[in-house]
């Protein structure tokens, strides 16, 4: 069959994006992924099991989604009223301020939007799939108009996607409600929902009077780490507690590397990846002499760099909406790969995995002592050890080749009622 899948990112880190289409490729049948094109990308691309459309966005991606107000809103200087001493926004800056967020609230929910499913159709209905796929809710309506009455459609919510931007300060919350809405609508189109946990599935079910979403989770395939060129770290004199990933804001970084001051002697941060947050981050950071910033590694060789190079593994999400708060972040699974224990915020599923497992321990994200509370308990008094070998056992449970069963169970389903 002709699988067309539809994302917004470049597909040069997304691993979950690849590997599903990767398995769909190994089952013999012809996929494409199309996606928007960068200066670094190929306008076509031919991995070894699938092909990558990539299309000309008009405009940047991050500029829309990742630092919005930045670019359009941002609040002029105040300059100083001598009369009265205070500090005054000349009329003229407020109107400015005012009409650029209504210009960044028009090019989010109108005109890029517009643009992006227009493309997203243009290729796809090219492409004539037997089966379409969308992931995430930005590429729902191009899926739905593609897919029509005649064939499937299958959804895949990485998250709860309109609930990201509460309490940002990207979107008005009325905006927010209408996106919540028009997914509503949508998602009643798609044959098949897929999401990446069951508290995120408990939520769209419930919230949207859908079926319940078939549940894959975020785990990458096994690699071969435990070489006999691995060294044994647990002996060492020196500790590393791992972060990889984006230097995203609302992430708790801040106060993971604020927990440096909490941690013990023999234990090393060390931080490796990029983002618009860096800068802040380094710069709390310089006070520090126990954390490390490393350069991002090659999406294929984040497990077994963190294998390794690193004892723990952290992921310190904070819950400022619901979509953090059920959060199933890639880099968890990714840890447990590597054979890393792994402490992490104390939000449900990641507490489900990780004290469910045995294989870390949990802390509150808003408190960099109780960060490093939770890496120094995983260091200390042989605990590592006994993690690690909890991490061994569910290893292959949390693995792609697993997983990777209800893709083919799915594809398998709409296959037979389609003919």
């Amino acid at each position: 069959m002709r699988i067309c899948m539809f994302v917004t990112n470049e597909v040069t880190r997304d691993p979950r994006v690849s590997r599903h289409a990767e398995t769909l490729g190994a089952m013999g049948h012809e996929v494409i992924v199309v996606c928007p094109m960068s200066q670094t990308t190929a306008s076509l691309e031919q991995r070894e099991l699938y092909a990558i459309r990539r299309y000309q966005a008009f405009v940047s991606l991050r500029d829309i989604f990742i630092h919005p107000m930045r670019r359009y809103g941002r609040s002029p200087e105040p300059r100083k009223d001598e009369s009265s001493k205070s500090l005054r926004y000349p009329p003229s800056n407020i109107l400015r301020v005012v009409l650029s967020a209504m210009k960044a609230i028009l090019v989010r929910l109108v005109a890029y939007p517009m643009y992006l499913t227009w493309t997203l159709w243009k290729v796809g209905r090219e492409f004539n799939a037997h089966i379409y796929f969308t992931n995430d809710f930005d590429t729902l309506l191009a899926g739905v108009l593609c897919a029509m009455t005649s064939r499937p459609l299958v959804h895949d919510a990485h998250e709860l996607w309109p609930d990201q931007f509460v309490g940002m300060g990207v979107y008005p919350v009325p905006a927010i409600a209408w996106l919540r809405i028009l997914e509503g609508i949508l998602l009643t189109r798609a044959n098949v929902v897929v999401t990446v946990n069951e508290f995120i599935a408990d939520e769209l079910q419930t919230r949207y009077r859908i079926d319940k979403p078939r549940i894959i989770l975020n785990v990458p395939a096994i690699n071969d780490w435990d070489t006999p060129q691995r060294r044994d770290r647990h002996e060492a004199s020196k500790k590393i507690a791992l972060y990889h990933g984006l230097y995203m804001f609302h992430r708790g970084l801040e106060n993971l590397v604020s927990s440096c001051e909490f941690l013990e002697d023999d234990i090393t941060l060390v931080l490796r990846g990029y983002g618009p947050n860096e800068n802040r981050l380094r710069e709390i950071g310089e006070k520090f002499t126990n954390v490390r910033f490393d350069e991002p590694v090659p999406m294929r060789d984040l497990v077994p760099v963190a294998a390794s190079t690193a004892d723990i593994g952290i992921v310190p999400y904070l819950p400022i909406n619901i979509n953090n708060y059920f959060a199933s972040p890639n880099k968890l699974f990714e840890y447990i790969q590597a054979g890393l224990p792994v402490v992490g915020s104390d939000l449900p599923f990641l507490r489900k995995i990780i004290i469910g497992s045995g294989i870390g321990y949990v802390f509150d994200p808003h408190n960099p002592r109780s960060i490093a509370e939770a890496i120094n308990a995983a260091t200390r008094n042989g605990a590592l050890p006994t993690l690690r070998n909890n991490v061994l056992k569910i290893r292959c449970r949390y693995s792609w080749s697993e997983e990777q069963k209800e893709l083919i169970e799915i594809v398998h389903e709409l296959a037979k009622s389609s003919k």
